[in-house]
């Protein structure tokens, strides 16, 4: 009689470990996807001039040079002030991306983390020939763009606005351009494209999670 519950709880455990091992590759590919987004500088330098077109009084070097200063400030290895080039800059707008920072800092942790236990993950499972895992991680970082896709389509504004309310505890994110002109050279339509590259990318990278199941998976069991 013992026999049948300690073998539900084994398939139970089996299952609980599969659906954590999922996760973890889930979130290594998340936060990758949003480093890679946020580290794909040529995506703004090739709307540079659409930007320029619109604020006139800056040039193309200015605008480029606070760009590159803002994503060099977001690397989790830059520590201190944020200086921006011929750009004034008020306490609030600061603040607000001193907490950006610290949002993109922990992502850099959750990435590094979750892509060290992934690996290893993996090369353990592809040990014992138990990769099914991937399937599930690949299913999760799949659908998750399609579905935040659909609010991005239909109201992307809002969608932005939602996303800050719920990020942050303040309003300093909503810039005044006349004390923090920065905002200038971030428009809203940028932050659309940057966040729908973000979401290539986690298709991308799930279609590579499936490759590795279907790849290494099928060697082993040729073998």
């Amino acid at each position: 009689m013992e026999a049948f519950p300690r073998c539900f709880q084994k398939q139970h455990m089996n299952k609980f470990k599969t659906a954590l091992y999922a996760l973890i590759h889930a979130v290594a590919v998340l936060t990758g996807s949003v480093l890679l987004g946020l580290n794909t500088r040529i995506l703004y330098y090739m709307n540079i001039t659409k930007i320029q077109a619109q604020n006139g009084e800056y040039d193309y070097a200015l605008i480029k040079s606070n760009y590159d200063i803002l994503i060099d400030y977001l690397n989790p290895f830059y520590r201190g002030k944020l200086q921006l080039n011929g750009l004034p800059m008020s306490p609030q707008g600061e603040f607000h991306f001193y907490e950006v920072k610290v949002i993109f800092d922990l992502v850099w942790i959750l990435f590094a983390v979750s892509l060290i236990l992934s690996v290893l993950l993996f090369i353990k499972r592809k040990r014992e020939n138990q990769l099914g895992y991937l399937k599930g991680a690949a299913a999760f970082t799949f659908i998750l763009p399609l579905l935040l896709g659909i609010p991005f389509v239909v109201n992307f504004s809002r969608a932005f606005v939602v996303f800050h309310e719920i990020a942050f505890s303040n309003d300093y994110w909503i810039f005044d351009p006349n004390i923090d002109p920065v905002i200038r050279i971030l428009p809203e339509w940028f932050f659309m494209y940057a966040a729908f590259l973000i979401l290539l990318y986690m298709v991308l990278l799930a279609l590579l999670t499936l490759f590795l199941e279907k790849t290494f998976g099928k060697k082993k069991q040729d073998a």
